[in-house]
């Protein structure tokens, strides 16, 4: 008698990059960011193979998830993730330390340097390291002139 639930191994159960949280899209990040940035006890359960997403939504506490649903929390996570923590602490880059205070100075003092052309004058001198330094894998610029226009 064949086993009518025989072929359950073939059916995709994998996450299309959905947060199983809040349910909302999430951004691919290389596995060289969860390396670097996942707490020792969470970087035991990493599974290399598998795609990792960054979730965005700020009131979520899932930073990275797997096609699989393995998700990593904000407690997993080495530094504050700037879309989930308010603290004037916590960078928006990480690579050169602007932090929102410092950003925040700058646009209402304008007496430190430039947040932009500082980062983007590194970037041209090839010292960013956004893949293993920001939670997000990926360049902070955006991030940066987002925060400044929201607070100009």
């Amino acid at each position: 008698m064949e086993n009518c639930c025989s072929n359950f191994n073939e059916i995709d159960l994998e996450n299309d990059g959905t947060c199983p949280l809040c349910k909302n899209k999430g951004k691919k990040v290389k596995l060289i960011t969860l390396k670097s940035l996942l707490k020792a006890h969470a970087l035991e359960t990493l599974n290399a193979k598998d795609t990792h997403y960054f979730c965005t939504t700020e009131d979520c506490e899932i930073v990275y998830f797997d096609v699989n649903n393995k998700k990593y929390f904000v407690s997993d996570i080495k530094v504050g993730v700037h879309q989930k923590d308010g603290s004037v602490n916590t960078p928006i880059c990480y690579c050169f330390d602007w932090t929102k205070e410092k950003i925040k100075q700058y646009v209402e003092k304008e007496s430190t340097t430039n947040p932009i052309e500082h980062i983007r004058e590194n970037i041209r001198e090839n010292r960013c390291g956004c893949e293993v330094n920001n939670p997000q894998g990926s360049c902070c610029l955006g991030n940066v002139t987002k925060f400044i226009n929201q607070i100009s």
